[in-house]
């Protein structure tokens, strides 16, 4: 009886997200967060064309961790910047971060982007493993794509993942808006 009570909650739970991928809110959703994307990469590139310096915040990491051995992470922050009235001066925006690392001989690769409210729009990871895609409403996934083999699952509970990008973010806040 209780197999029974539990397969039918999995089952019940894989009909609403397939229910809310398909929804026509969802399918909108992830074409804004295609338009943005597609904005932001466009936007690099037209820099690189007009030979315009880069707004991009570039950390390298290289450390040893125990039983993985050497480890190089860069970050690339994409930003923009306003003068601020209040305070007096420039203030610096984050809206999309890529993330290249290695944990022993496997490489990842990661991007985020975020929506004009500074929420989490969307989340790319790549590794040796698969790779996934992850569209975001308001806090909720909306959409996902995976491939059979990719490692992490955060369709369910994106808690650890949206911590992670503010995480990230924050950082790139303390270092590039501070007060002198």
């Amino acid at each position: 009886m209780k197999r029974l009570f539990i397969l039918g909650l999995c089952l019940l739970s894989l009909a609403i997200t397939a229910h809310g991928q398909n929804s026509a809110a969802a399918k909108a959703r992830v074409t804004e967060i295609r338009k943005m994307y597609a904005a932001v990469k466009e936007g690099q590139e037209y820099r690189k064309m007009a030979e315009i310096p880069p707004d991009v915040m570039v950390i390298n990491n290289d450390y040893m961790a125990a039983g993985a051995g050497p480890i190089k992470e860069t970050y690339h922050y994409y930003y923009s910047g306003d003068f601020d009235e209040d305070l007096g001066r420039e203030v610096y925006e984050t809206s999309f971060i890529t993330r290249k690392y290695n944990v022993g001989a496997s490489e990842y690769y990661e991007e985020i982007l975020f929506d004009d409210k500074g929420l989490l729009a969307f989340f790319y990871e790549k590794g040796p493993l698969g790779e996934s895609r992850y569209y975001f409403d308001n806090g909720k996934v909306v959409h996902f794509i995976k491939s059979d083999d990719s490692e992490t699952s955060y369709e369910n509970d994106p808690v650890f993942l949206f911590r992670y990008c503010d995480e990230l973010r924050n950082a790139f806040n303390l270092l590039m808006n501070r007060d002198y």
